[in-house]
């Protein structure tokens, strides 16, 4: 399960990087992305990712945080299948046409500093 690790981070660091540099493409590719892909697939590939996270948490060396990231995975998958108050398209909608382009730009730092950790770590 190291490679799983290897592709998350390399994949959150290009994810990063679009969102600091290509902010406005960035959203856009989200839009469509978002719009096309049924909430149930959605909720399907975060259970997924948060199961191969908990199953790739022993190959890393900070094996907890991995956990956690798992767990948090897992739970967003559990709470948007549950939808108390469409909370799920409020997120949505907040993420796709409100958030400003500094909030994107800082999602994309923190989701690069994310990347290079979990690299690292592995």
């Amino acid at each position: 399960m190291k490679w799983f690790l290897y592709f998350i981070s390399f994949t959150w660091i290009a994810i990063g990087c679009c969102f600091i540099l290509y902010t406005e493409e960035s959203r856009e590719m989200l839009k469509k992305m978002y719009l096309r892909l049924p909430k149930e697939v959605i909720i399907v590939l975060a259970i997924t990712f948060g199961i191969f996270f908990l199953m790739a948490a022993s190959h890393s060396q900070n094996t907890w945080i991995i956990v956690v990231f798992g767990i948090l995975a897992i739970a967003k998958g559990v709470f948007f299948f549950l939808n108390p108050g469409n909370l799920f398209e409020k997120t949505r909608d907040w993420y796709l046409y409100t958030a400003t382009e500094q909030t994107y730009r800082f999602l994309g730092i923190i989701i690069l500093i994310i990347g290079t950790a979990v690299f690292s770590w592995t």
